[in-house]
């Protein structure tokens, strides 16, 4: 029986953890990836059994044969022993992932038994990976033995369903329901290693369909329960390596577990728990840099300054036979940035971090935590970490892979964050990505440098400077994983150890201690986000189609026997009569494909299509099509009621999805139903808490439900998520109006300033005059004191109704009676009947004087506003205080004032407003 320690050792396929047991040999040999040694002795009785053998001819069994023959033989490998059926589940999936994702290419050779005839791919074995619908592509090398390696999984867990070629209409409540996940204690480690494996197993499964397949995403964030990982610690010794390594393992997996889901904000929170685990300390700083070799004088740059934990980085690492890199080769520019100093704030600013796109936290200056960000800032040098604060960006320490996993993995997250092509955002990504590439020659795993010059190059075929070297990176790296690797001339030759694999791997007196380059390749690949070598291709011909480049996508995509990317690609380009073509080659070839069905429902706007392809395996995105079909029919016409049904039915059938959801409330919302609509905003902000249109709806949803309390917290969350800088004025006027209502006189000063800030341009139409009535009313109130200290509010609100207010009123008298109320309080009446005398001005300036009578009205009442002011302030103490007066000659003034104003006003002789301006004028000779 294994023990816990090898359990851990074999999780984390690390060989350093293993005590040297001889019952530890089939771990051994699996973490060193001498797979046909191990299938040839320790395994021999199972992958070499005439019965198994017999049963493998597969290639002519129609679906329903070939899952009974996957059973049968899954029940004779249990039979042998449940131990060993375990170590040859993980090992088919070993086989599997090297075979589709890491390569290199494996050797058909004898030891490995029944594995050399478990190679068919037809359209029904690959049925018995479809799930929900969505059908992995036809390019699935030895499908069997994921296929058989999940049954396995399956049956040691001795689930009560099955996924393999069974229930394909499930929903993921019932998935979790059904499939016996156990309560994981301190004793049964065994069963949290299997879920473990099986999660991964799921996972590869996963990344072979199209779209995220919401029953696998569910099941997967089951099975990996924070119980899981406690059974597999050692609380013997907690502070120990491997207990670190298998926890921060863990965090990341459960983080690229939820990116491949669509859940942003658990891979946030999987990240953070991971950084906590790992002790890695980094942050994004500003530095100078020089970018050209004659460059004199260096600008502003950005770097990310980060370190490992001494425990992690002890562990070791097989980080050799690395993928080339793909030189710039620029008389210009230089391979890398050469750094000068740290923590320069001002390279910030110049790189207008005042306007930034905020990756996580709206205000990285407020007392926030800076360890839950995705990327830490520090504006000066002050800001550094001190263990970071002695590091040469030009020459930094190696990481541990594990940390280098998470760098990358934050880049993923925080670009499903962020708007696409944004240049500030397309920065901190490449610091990311380059603290992982620039590590000491040899630090850094093959399958994480990899990922990291995967990255860097999707990055850089956005910019003219480097695009060239970017498309050619991305065609290496396609050369040496894609689904034409071996047949095509490659920009660089195999490695010296890649030439030798086929030897090595079948050599029966190899050294069990030997590590393969296959088991360096796939070392990190369940922490990594997956990505089957045809992926790859198809990621290529996207970036290809972005630069224009229409004619070289297509011919990866024809060359993939891709015929639905490829339709999407011609009905992109106006061409559906091309598109509808190549998908009904598509269905010609796979009629049950859920996913094609949809699409030539999307070209035709065919609703039997969509019901087809829900009918077909509860295909969410056919409902979603369906939903806006019914929302907006060609017609014109709009069917609500069963919008809601279809986008219900979506949203059962993934409910990961923010974008399902986000329909789902905004169909609330239309119909005035409240209840749902809040219901589906809640779902919204608890996939994506950064999402300010998601917290507005759902405060509108609430507010209509009459919880005023429950409104205002979502708008606050609205008013700070995401880039605050472009939150809408909407979502403030609102925002505003509610705070009003619960007298939170604060956040109505906030709103009102921000709307003001925000609505410039329309001057006095964005100030809502009776909310500033009420301001000045709350701050009168209170008497003033010239030498008291002012609370915060009096002072911020002197500020904006003295001295913002004015700087964007135009034609508002109201408005400035406001200001002049104001600065009397403020015991500075000069100021109060410079008000008046603007606020009279503002209103006899208006067009509309000798048209409009409520015009004239208003310019009267300002007249004796102004008159009475001069009356009042006139002989009051003045501004400098050394016996001068306010106003001097103010009986000439007010006496002015009412004679232009009869005289402007002539066409009104016959209103009561200029007989009252005729006694105001006798009124004033008289005094």
């Amino acid at each position: 029986m294994t023990t816990r320690q090898s359990q851990v050792a074999l999780i984390c396929l690390k060989k350093e953890f293993l005590s040297g047991a001889p019952e530890e040999r089939p771990i051994k040999l699996l973490i060193n990836g001498q797979y046909a040694k191990l299938t040839g002795t320790e395994l021999r009785q199972i992958f070499h059994d005439h019965s198994i053998l017999e049963l493998c001819e597969v290639e002519h069994l129609g679906q329903e044969q070939l899952r009974n023959v996957v059973d049968q033989i899954a029940d004779k490998i249990i039979s042998v022993s449940e131990e060993l059926s375990y170590f040859s589940a993980i090992l088919l999936l070993q086989i599997f992932v090297q075979t589709n994702f890491t390569g290199p290419r494996l050797p058909r050779v004898d030891e490995l038994g029944f594995l050399v005839r478990l190679t068919s791919s037809t359209p029904a074995v690959l049925s018995l990976l479809s799930l929900s619908g969505q059908r992995p592509s036809k390019l699935v090398d030895w499908p069997l033995l994921l296929i058989l390696s999940l049954r396995l999984f399956e049956k040691l867990q001795r689930c009560p369903i099955s996924l393999v070629g069974e229930n394909q209409s499930l929903e993921p409540e019932a998935a979790i329901s059904q499939s016996n996940i156990p309560e994981f204690t301190e004793d049964n480690y065994v069963q949290a290693a299997l879920c473990w494996w099986r999660a991964r197993a799921l996972q590869v499964q996963q990344s072979l369909f199209h779209d995220a397949n919401p029953v696998l995403s569910t099941l997967t964030f089951s099975l990996l329960c924070p119980s899981l990982v406690a059974a597999l610690m050692d609380n013997t010794d907690v502070n120990t390596a491997p207990n670190q390594y298998t926890l921060v393992l863990y965090h990341l997996e459960r983080a690229r577990a939820a990116l491949g889901a669509g859940s942003e904000t658990q891979a946030s929170e999987s990240l953070a728990r991971a950084k906590s685990a790992s002790g890695l300390q980094f942050v994004l700083t500003g530095c100078k840099a020089k970018r050209t070799r004659f460059q004199e004088k260096a600008f502003a740059a950005l770097a990310v300054l980060a370190r490992s934990q001494d425990t992690l980085l002890r562990v070791g690492s097989e980080s050799r036979h690395n993928p080339q890199e793909v030189a710039l080769n620029d008389d210009l520019f230089l391979e890398r940035l050469r750094f000068e100093n740290l923590g320069d704030d001002q390279a910030l600013e110049e790189l207008g971090d005042g306007k930034r796109v905020k990756i996580d936290f709206p205000n990285y200056e407020s007392a926030e935590d800076q360890e839950a960000k995705l990327l830490p800032i520090a504006v000066k040098e002050d800001d550094i970490p001190a263990p970071l604060r002695s590091l040469d960006p030009n020459s930094q320490p190696a990481l541990a892979d594990l940390d280098s996993v998470q760098l990358l993995l934050r880049l993923e997250t925080i670009r499903a964050n962020t708007p696409a092509n944004n240049a500030l955002v397309g920065e901190e990504l490449r610091a990311l990505v380059e603290r992982v590439l620039f590590s000491p020659p040899g630090s850094v795993n093959w399958l994480v440098f990899s990922n990291a010059l995967w990255q860097r190059s999707l990055l850089e075929t956005s910019r003219p400077k480097t695009v060239e070297r970017g498309v050619l990176q991305l065609y290496s790296l396609v050369e040496e994983l894609g689904v034409h690797a071996e047949q095509t001339a490659r920009l660089f030759p195999k490695s010296k150890e890649e030439e030798q694999f086929p030897q090595m791997f079948a050599a029966s007196d190899l050294r069990d201690d030997t590590t393969l380059i296959n088991a360096v390749r796939s070392q990190y690949v369940y922490a990594l986000p997956l990505s089957p070598k045809w992926s790859l291709d198809s990621r290529l011909a996207e970036k290809l189609l972005e630069l224009g480049s229409v004619k070289s996508a297509l011919e990866i995509y024809e060359r993939l026997q891709l015929w639905t990317d490829a339709a999407l690609c011609y009905g992109s380009m106006g061409n559906e009569s091309k598109a509808e073509e190549l998908v009904l080659r598509q269905l010609a070839e796979s009629p049950d494909d859920a996913r094609a069905v949809c699409v030539l429902g999307d070209v035709r706007q065919d609703p039997a299509l969509w019901e087809k392809a829900w009918q077909l395996g509860r295909y969410a995105n056919a409902k979603r099509s369906l939903a806006k079909y019914c929302y907006r029919r060609p017609d014109g016409s709009r069917d609500c009621r069963a919008a809601i049904g279809h986008q219900y039915d979506c949203v059962r059938a993934n409910p990961l999805n923010f974008e399902n959801w986000y329909f789902y409330g905004c169909l609330g919302l239309e119909t005035e139903d409240y209840e749902l609509a809040a219901e589906a905003f809640t779902r919204c902000v608890a996939l994506d808490d950064s999402s300010q249109y998601a917290w507005s709806n759902l405060a509108s949803a609430l507010l209509r439900l009459d919880k005023l309390k429950e409104a205002f917290t979502a708008l606050q969350r609205a008013v700070s998520s995401g880039d605050t800088e472009k939150a809408s004025w909407k979502i403030w006027e609102n925002y505003l109006i509610v705070a009003v209502k619960l007298g939170r006189r604060d956040e109505v000063l906030l709103a009102s300033r921000t709307l003001l800030d925000t609505r410039k341009l329309d001057g006095d139409g964005s100030l809502d005059i009776p909310i500033l009535e009420k301001l000045a009313g709350l701050l009168v109130a209170e008497p003033y004191d010239a030498d008291a200290r002012q609370t915060h509010f009096q002072r911020t609100c002197v500020k904006f109704l003295c001295q913002e207010v004015p700087a964007v009123v135009n034609y508002s008298a109201r408005v400035w009676r406001i200001v002049a109320k104001v600065d009397l309080w403020r015991k500075k009446p000069w100021l109060a009947l410079e008000d008046y005398e603007k606020a009279y001005r503002a209103a006899i300036s208006r067009p509309e004087l000798e048209a409009d009578q409520d015009a004239w009205r208003e310019a009267v009442a300002a007249c004796e506003d102004l008159v009475s002011a001069y009356e009042n302030f006139g002989e009051l103490p003045g501004k400098h205080g050394a016996g001068d007066v306010v106003c001097k000659d103010w009986r000439f003034k007010a006496r002015s004032t009412v004679r232009s104003l009869l005289s402007k006003g002539k066409v009104w002789e016959d209103t009561a407003e200029y007989v009252r301006l005729q006694e105001l004028r006798d009124e004033t000779k008289n005094k």
